[in-house]
């Protein structure tokens, strides 16, 4: 396999009746002398992340570059952690994220990421599929937000492997093209059209992976989320963990 890929934290669906959960996908690549980061993930992982990349024999320093899907709390909250990485995101993005009103601010939109990428090493993506590094290219997906960009990882076996950030958030929106959040829905659809044309195994933002194999779509699953609960409490009846498993 020309890069190896592993899933640093597997994104889910779902919100509360009263709030977000934010459990966006965070994946690791590793090829061509490089280490890079699909997205820097929200709060819910943030104080688990060096454990995480520990475990992978890494540290935050190891990490050369961090592709950012959009500038949405759940995908950027931690980008302080890699101070010496090259970011890579979308000039529409970036633009969008400077550039909006305060009567139509984007409340998803994770706010500290702008002034420190305003220091930090960036590179802005402008065009469908420039290369980030040999064999990893990106491509802009909008919808979600203006700016949102998918990474593509070409692997052997003429297979591409495709990081879509929330372009595609789940498994649902593939299969229904409902897409639960969007600013602009037509962008939404033509985006999904673009990744289903070019890609054969899909990361969506908040999912499993996905295999595409011509209209066939088949979901890998491997995201379950066991919630535990501390401290003595039990809930549902005397249950200590609650495992959620997406059908």
């Amino acid at each position: 396999m020309r890069f190896e890929v592993d899933i640093v934290f597997a994104g889910f669906p779902g919100r509360l009746t009263n709030g977000v959960l934010g459990w966006g996908s965070v994946a690791l690549v590793r090829g061509e002398g490089q280490i890079m980061l699909i997205d820097a993930g929200g709060p819910v992982i943030r104080n688990k992340f060096q454990e995480l990349l520990a475990k992978r024999g890494l540290s935050f320093q190891d990490i050369d570059i961090v592709t950012l899907s959009h500038l949405h709390f759940d995908h950027a909250y931690n980008i302080d952690l890699f101070s010496k990485a090259l970011f890579v995101l979308s000039k529409q993005e970036w633009d969008y994220a400077n550039n909006i009103s305060k009567n139509k601010r984007d409340i998803f939109i994770e706010e500290k990421a702008i002034p420190l990428l305003r220091v930090f090493k960036t590179a802005l993506i402008e065009k469908d599929n420039e290369e980030i590094i040999p064999g990893i290219t990106a491509i802009l997906t909008p919808g979600h937000t203006p700016g949102c960009m998918s990474v593509i990882c070409e692997q052997e076996h003429d297979q591409k492997w495709l990081f879509a950030g929330d372009a595609i958030k789940n498994r649902g929106e593939i299969l229904r093209q409902d897409f639960g959040l969007t600013l602009n829905l037509e962008q939404s659809i033509n985006s999904l059209a673009k990744i289903k044309k070019v890609a054969t195994r899909i990361l969506p933002g908040h999912d499993g992976w996905i295999t595409v194999d011509g209209d066939k779509i088949v979901a890998e699953g491997g995201n379950d989320f066991t919630i535990v609960f501390e401290q003595g409490l039990t809930v549902n009846g005397g249950l200590k963990e609650i495992t959620i498993h997406l059908d």
